[in-house]
């Protein structure tokens, strides 16, 4: 059996790698990570932010793939602007890694008193490696020697990228788009005639304070939010929503539902509970697969943690830099 788990593994990394580099890693939680998103939601909280996100997809089998996220952004009141820095490990069972660096901007600009509109640029650096030497191929399972196949060398790029996006918001409404891999001038690997797929997004939702009795003192909130992918030719749409009780979240999201009547590549209902301790976020989230392929898999296991840091700003000036998404 665990010569038939690494055969697999080897099976679907090598088809991920010779047909589908074009394609980023992607979150299930995709509010929680921000900068990952958008470079406009660099700021976008009442709250300065250090967050942390890991994701384990296909949990069943060991290693297969990992995506690792660390980033902090903060709001510049008196600038009206927001800044953030993010780094992101994508590892796909030890064979093909991704390591990116990426700085954000954005710029507040009030329309009017009610709507607010967010550009933001991203300077993206990328590191790629691909590691052939770590693949089992199936004669060496079969045989129990090294394999006959000849092994392309181990091959590493560097290369720098941008993205820009636009996000317009009110105090319940949120809508914006991106487009990422704007400077794609550098292949992906010597080997491969590829360049990096433009990745467009769409993206929005909104937040509402639930009827509540004179009672209570605990606000209650619905978050709904929707997000639109299309890269290396493929279309995605991922639409959920949160129930929002402090201190507890719970919600329920579809994450790759066809789109333009595509086949998305991983479709999943996700499931999410998150708590909330003075000052830190925790959020996890599981992915039921319902592809009857990828059901033995083990689905995906999701986790993101924030802390949430106030410099004792003037909060109804700073209040000009938050976007009413989900809570976190």
């Amino acid at each position: 059996m665990k010569n038939l788990n690494i055969y697999i593994i080897g099976l679907l990394l090598l088809v991920t790698i010779t047909q589908l580099k074009g394609q980023d890693p992607q979150f299930s939680q995709f509010y929680s990570s921000p900068l990952n998103l958008s470079p406009s939601l660099a700021g976008a909280d009442e709250f300065s932010r250090i967050i942390a996100n890991y994701r384990n997809q296909w949990a069943n089998l060991p290693e297969a793939y990992k995506t690792y996220s660390f980033s902090f952004d903060h709001f510049i009141s008196d600038y009206k602007s927001g800044i953030g820095v993010m780094v992101l490990r994508d590892q796909e069972g030890g064979v093909y890694n991704t390591t990116t660096v990426g700085l954000a901007y954005s710029y507040v600009i009030e329309v009017n008193h009610n709507i607010k509109v967010r550009p933001g640029l991203q300077a993206t650096y990328y590191n790629r490696s691909v590691q052939y030497s770590n693949l089992d191929f199936a004669d060496e399972l079969s045989r129990g020697s090294s394999s006959s196949i000849e092994i392309p060398k181990n091959e590493q790029v560097n290369h720098y990228d941008f993205a820009f996006s636009l996000l317009t918001y009110t105090d319940n409404y949120w809508i914006g788009a991106t487009g990422d891999h704007l400077l794609a001038l550098n292949k992906q690997f010597a080997n491969d005639p590829t360049y990096p797929s433009l990745k467009v997004m769409l993206y929005g939702g909104g937040r509402f304070k639930l009827y509540e009795n004179v009672r209570s003192r605990t606000d209650k909130f619905i978050s709904v939010s929707f997000l639109y992918k299309n890269q290396a030719g493929f279309n995605q749409v991922d639409i959920g929503a949160n129930y929002e009780k402090e201190p507890f979240r719970i919600g329920i999201w579809f994450r790759g539902i066809p789109a333009f009547g595509q086949t998305a590549d991983l479709n999943a209902v996700v499931l999410l509970v998150g708590y909330t301790f003075k000052d830190i976020l925790i959020n996890y989230s599981y992915d039921i697969s319902t592809s009857r392929l990828l059901a033995s898999t083990g689905g995906a296991h999701e986790v993101s943690i924030a802390y949430r840091l106030d410099f004792g700003k003037n909060k109804r000036k700073y209040k000009m830099g938050a976007v009413p998404c989900p809570y976190f």
